[in-house]
């Protein structure tokens, strides 16, 4: 299997060199918006190759693995679909536009190919996921992280909060999915994941910390519903190379990608 992977930061770089191990990968294509990025993976690898554009990738691989942005995913999105090629989405914040999560899906199914969300730096979708299938009343989310996290955001900038000044816990947001996953496109793609799996962008409430004593970035999920009551704390440590990414996020990555290149599938 040739592996595409757009995004050659700490998620990219650490899903090629796993995948590298990986026996039935033949070949990784590498593309950056920086090209120099790219070439530095590259370098590092046997079986990798750094490509110009995002048409090169495409053409040249099986799967395609978005690690980059909600930008970069409506870009690849429709060239990897339209190629009949499957696509996983690290970037799920993408789709909270839903005219286009739905073009997509239509695209994929006539195509015939597949669009894959990993659960990234949450846990339980699964269980989430089958509760949806029910009647599911309401799904809150609680974000902690340290507000290095949040540097260059531009939603904290506009709101003029400065956060070397941030003493104790202090929220930075409260409100629906949707607006939480467009003002904060690099911290709170787990929003996305938790509305796509239960109620949706609109009625999925979330709440964003910055904690200035927070070592871990934590996430408390609360769901309700007619199955009874989910409660998920996850305390999860930040990748060492990017703070605003829960390492879990980057295994998680990882695990999804030597799922779908092996024959065994866990905990679907």
């Amino acid at each position: 299997m040739r592996i595409g992977i757009v995004g050659c930061g700490t998620i990219g770089t650490s899903i090629a060199k796993e995948l590298e191990k990986e026996e039935r990968v033949t070949a990784i294509l590498l593309y950056d918006r920086k090209q120099d990025t790219a070439s530095k993976v590259e370098a590092m690898l046997k079986k990798a190759k750094a490509v110009k554009t995002l048409e090169e990738l495409v053409e040249g691989v099986d799967l395609v693995v978005e690690a980059a942005s909600h930008t970069a995913a409506r870009d690849v999105l429709p060239l990897a679909l339209g190629a009949r090629k499957d696509i996983v989405v690290m970037s799920t914040g993408a789709l909270v536009d839903t005219v286009f999560k739905d073009e997509m899906v239509a695209l994929a199914r006539k195509k015939g190919c597949k669009i894959y969300l990993p659960s990234g730096a949450v846990c339980g979708i699964d269980g989430l996921k089958a509760a949806s299938e029910g009647t599911l009343n309401s799904v809150d989310l609680i974000s902690v992280k340290h507000p290095k996290a949040f540097e260059g955001n531009r939603y904290v900038k506009e709101k003029g909060i400065n956060l070397d000044a941030i003493s104790e816990p202090t929220v930075l947001y409260k409100g629906p999915a949707a607006e939480a996953v467009r003002y904060f496109p690099r911290n709170i793609n787990i929003a996305a994941t938790i509305s796509l799996a239960g109620l949706g962008f609109d009625r999925t409430t979330v709440t964003i910390i910055a904690d200035p004593s927070a070592i871990e970035n934590v996430h408390k999920i609360v769901a309700n519903g007619d199955f009874g009551t989910l409660r998920i704390e996850l305390y999860n440590k930040p990748s060492k190379k990017n703070p605003s990414t829960s390492y879990i996020a980057v295994l998680s990555a990882v695990s999804t990608g030597k799922k779908i290149v092996g024959n065994v599938w866990t905990g679907i």
